[in-house]
């Protein structure tokens, strides 16, 4: 697995490329962010970086860490095997705690090193170097392997101190055009080994909301409805739509319920929208409106949600 064989971010991949030349040249990566939306195949990319570079991808969920203590473990994983080169990849790093953001803005220095206080229910607590012992209490500093960096990814980088972001190599994602939708869906069945012609390629590309999406349910179910079913193709993805709940747009009964509000009231708050189709204000802004936005059916302005005329053709379309 390498970089070439992730479709589409090419302007990210360029960024990779330069810094595996400076890693060639200096022998370590400086830290790095990563940020786009939801479902932009972050993990994917990172995993695909580390192998090209002979590095191991160590994968941690920023939401999970509530102390920063917990990097700690890696620190010696690498200290151990100095013939390894380690990348700690902390996706949805917005989900640190404050605290441990502070923490880690010496690891993200050179040299990178972790400032941490040793638990006072505990007793002596040995450095990672192995040779010194903190008593319970006192501030631990120690400094991160050379064969290790950091790689923070969000979908929401406004959430990052400041100090954080300002030490990081930014990399920003796009989304991916109907022609990346499309090559990774017949590289997808590809991989499994079934066959599907372009015209279904594009179909699911059409309907989809992400690549995560793309790939482990509108891929996967299609090739299943088709082997347990067998027939014709378009006999095939009409049963995967009404099996999903979706048009041929992808739109489900929850975004037509959106787009109908915004017929009938022009104008519209996000909590109000939330209210109306009863659920979080996070589920509306990061599971539903990317793919209304994505499709150009609606627009936000600084007066609240709008409905384009492209949305409202889509609701007078089904009708």
């Amino acid at each position: 697995m390498s970089l070439d064989n992730v479709v589409g971010q090419d302007r990210a991949k360029q960024s990779l490329n330069l810094l595996t030349h400076g890693y060639k040249r200096r022998g370590f990566i400086p830290p790095v962010g990563i940020f786009g939306g939801s479902g932009l195949g972050k993990t994917h990319l990172v995993d695909s970086w580390a192998k090209e570079i002979g590095a191991q991808s160590i994968y941690v969920n920023g939401t999970a860490i509530k102390d920063a203590l917990a990097f700690r473990g890696f620190f010696e994983q690498a200290r151990e095997n100095q013939s390894d080169y380690f990348i700690i990849f902390v996706d949805e790093c917005h989900g640190l705690p404050k605290k441990v953001q502070e923490n880690l803005l010496s690891v993200l220095e050179q040299p990178a090193i972790l400032c941490t206080v040793a638990p006072r229910d505990m007793g002596a607590v040995r450095c990672v170097d192995g040779r010194r012992f903190i008593d319970k209490g006192d501030i631990m500093r120690e400094e991160l392997p050379k064969n290790m960096s950091f790689v923070l990814a969000t979908t929401d980088p406004a959430q990052l101190k400041e100090p954080v972001l300002n030490r990081l190599r930014r990399i920003q994602l796009s989304q991916y055009t109907m022609e990346d939708k499309i090559q990774i869906a017949c590289k997808h069945f590809a991989s499994q080994g079934t066959d599907a012609t372009n015209v279904i390629h594009k179909a699911l590309a059409t309907r989809s909301r992400s690549i995560r999406h793309l790939k482990s349910e509108l891929c996967e179910t299609f090739m299943d409805i088709s082997s347990l079913y067998g027939g014709d193709e378009i006999d095939a993805l009409s049963a995967l739509d009404d099996m999903l709940g979706i048009d041929s747009d992808g739109a489900n009964d929850q975004d037509m319920d959106y787009l109908q509000y915004l017929t009938d009231n022009p104008t519209v708050g996000v909590d109000t929208m939330a209210g109306k189709l009863g659920i979080d204000k996070l589920q509306v802004t990061k599971h539903v409106e990317p793919f209304l936005l994505e499709k150009g059916w609606i627009c936000i302005t600084g007066r609240g949600r709008r409905l384009t005329e492209a949305g409202a053709n889509k609701v007078l379309g089904t009708i």
